[in-house]
């Protein structure tokens, strides 16, 4: 399969290669920056498609397009006794876009390669001992995200959300940060059981695929294009 044959390299540079498009890229052109995160999510991280499922992402684009609508334009027409604006509605919508892009592509990294190989390839660029903590932060979202899930479907079904909602939402929101730091924690005391430290730390190996090289030159030439593009 195409995904057994990409390395740590290639895998960070199909989240680099998005990050790139999106940023450079504006209005309706940013939709390439999505289109590019979904051709690399099927072909080489297929896992990464498990996020739109998530309701928090949702709620983040419709966050977006709301806000869009309501402040980043003149108003030109109303809903009931609401002002919005229909080029501030389709400025969100391309912020959306982006953000679907970058968040396809984040996933995608998290779920194809481990702490270990983030960190390698980071501190051979000279960040020591900064690779592993981005390494960490990173592969912790699939675990945010159940943790999230697990912790909003119990106030749900213990009838949580419907009385004293505020308090509720505070308590869950304390027992995602309480998780997220427990496991954090359960890393770093691996990491110190198997004798990491930054002074002494060496580059850990990476995982090498025969993709990588034709993937990167061809992620170069696309974004060269689009730059020219401009």
């Amino acid at each position: 399969m195409l995904r057994e044959r990409l390395g740590t390299a290639g895998s960070f540079g199909c989240l680099f290669a998005v990050l790139v498009t999106a940023c450079a890229l504006g209005g309706a052109r940013s939709c390439l920056a999505l289109g590019l995160a979904l051709v690399l999510a099927l072909l080489f991280h297929p896992g990464a498609f498990r996020i739109v499922r998530s309701r928090t992402l949702w709620t983040f684009v419709i966050v977006l397009l709301g806000s869009g609508a309501l402040w980043l334009g003149p108003p030109d027409w109303r809903l009931g006794s609401v002002p919005l604006s229909s080029s501030g509605l389709i400025a969100g919508l391309w912020m959306a876009v982006r953000a679907l892009a970058i968040m396809l592509a984040t996933r995608g990294l998290a779920a194809s390669t481990s702490p270990g190989e983030l960190a390698g390839l980071l501190e051979r660029v000279g960040m020591r001992g900064l690779g592993f903590t981005v390494g960490v932060a990173v592969n912790l979202l699939p675990a945010l995200e159940r943790s999230s899930g697990r912790t909003w479907d119990t106030l749900r079904m213990r009838g949580g959300l419907r009385h004293r909602r505020r308090m509720m939402l505070r308590l869950g929101t304390l027992t995602v940060m309480s998780n997220a730091l427990r496991r954090a924690d359960e890393i770093a005391i691996a990491a110190e059981a198997r004798g990491f430290g930054v002074v002494r730390s060496r580059p850990l190996p990476l995982r090498r695929g025969a993709l990588d090289g034709p993937l990167l030159a061809t992620l170069a030439v696309g974004l060269a294009l689009a730059v020219v593009w401009r």
